[in-house]
């Protein structure tokens, strides 16, 4: 995503992490970043990459860190960030850096985890995603761990691309529609919008952006070509209960539900530095 369009968005972003996907988002990270933020007794020091308006910078303090590093390429987020921090009793704890995650370079001390809350996804083809697994790892002390907000892990992006864009996400929120694939087949270049709930009019005030679903492939080959060693595991969205569902207007259609179930957006990734 370039700089340019995270500065126009800036904190109208936060639209869509008020939508009811973002109830998903932040349960499937939780139950995989908070085990991590506290062990053995000692707190974790966490690198957010791409925080943006700093929503996950703060969630990652009151989960547990110890401190947090926030690095965005838009300055505009970066204030939101900044404001959004001041007015908690985080805000010794949380520092903001501008940078862009194409280009390694370091940002402290080895952190023990670095979170990427939809970073991976702007990379539009495998030179750019090795980039990102670069800065990644040479910001990682050697027990640490990369925790990442990802697309759903598959090889099979032509059909899963048909049924994401059959299936009813815009009830959630956000809706999701892969648009064309990327040159050489590598994935897909998706349409991400958000949507008011269902029944409600839409606001003038309404985000999209274009983002990219690679193959799952492509993102270990990157991993171990960017310099992380240790073990990649992806874990599958675990979907939220009926109160959830009723929130999207879906307890009555069991056909869109299995649908959504089917096709979601997001995963969890997890890579061991060593």
């Amino acid at each position: 995503m370039p700089e340019h369009a995270y500065d126009t968005i800036g904190s109208r972003y936060d639209i869509i992490k008020a939508a009811s996907f973002n109830k998903l988002e932040r349960f499937n990270l939780k139950r995989s970043v908070q085990p991590l933020l506290q062990k053995d007794g000692t707190s974790a020091s966490v690198l957010d990459m791409a925080c943006g308006t700093g929503f996950y910078s703060h969630l990652l303090l009151e989960w547990g860190a110890e401190a947090v590093t926030g690095v965005d390429i838009s300055a505009p987020m970066l204030k939101c960030a900044e404001a959004r921090l001041s007015r908690t009793s985080y805000a010794s704890r949380a520092r903001f850096l501008q940078g862009d995650g194409l280009e390694p370079r370091l940002y402290g001390a080895g952190f023990d985890l670095v979170v990427g809350s939809w970073f991976l996804n702007y990379a539009k083809d495998l030179d750019e995603l090795t980039a990102m697994f670069r800065t990644i790892s040479m910001n990682l002390a050697a027990h640490g761990v990369f925790v990442g907000i990802c697309f759903h892990p598959t090889n099979d992006l032509e059909s899963f691309a048909v049924g994401t864009n059959e299936s009813p996400w815009r009830n959630s929120g956000v809706q999701y529609e892969y648009q064309h694939q990327l040159p050489g087949g590598i994935g897909y270049q998706i349409r991400i919008a958000s949507f008011p709930p269902p029944g409600h009019p839409s606001p003038p005030d309404r985000v999209e952006f274009t983002s990219r679903h690679l193959r799952k492939c492509h993102y270990e080959e990157a991993a171990r070509a960017g310099g992380m060693n240790g073990k990649i595991e992806w874990r599958l969205c675990e979907f939220l209960g009926d109160e959830w569902r009723s929130e999207l207007r879906l307890e009555g259609d069991d056909e869109a539900w299995r649908k959504l179930q089917q096709h979601p957006p997001l995963s969890i990734l997890m890579v061991g530095r060593e």
